[in-house]
């Protein structure tokens, strides 16, 4: 049997992020799949430049949640962030899923 630590588990990470507004927001995050980041890696290297563009936006929308753990935010509201949320948000997604960029 393959411990449980190598799977997606269920839990809801709060985390502080500073966004551009200087203020640090609790926000919270689940653990995204591997599939998730599979998807991501393929759209990131993709030879349209609006794929490539716009890879990091399903991990957001996957991985920002409620408290509750319902959706955050949608597809079109994510492609709205200003860039430096959208950095930030995505390295809080690495740091809760333990990925090095």
């Amino acid at each position: 049997m393959l411990d449980e630590s190598l799977f997606v588990s269920a839990e809801i990470h709060e985390k502080e992020v500073e966004l551009s507004d200087g203020k640090k927001h609790k926000l919270h995050f689940k653990e995204l799949s591997a599939i998730e980041f599979n998807r991501f890696r393929i759209s990131a290297n993709h030879d349209d430049d609006e794929k490539r563009a716009a890879a990091i936006l399903p991990l957001i929308v996957a991985s920002l949640v409620t408290p509750d753990g319902k959706p955050a935010i949608t597809l079109e509201k994510a492609a709205q962030l200003k860039p430096e949320p959208m950095e930030a948000i995505f390295a809080a997604i690495l740091e809760v899923n333990k990925k090095k960029t």
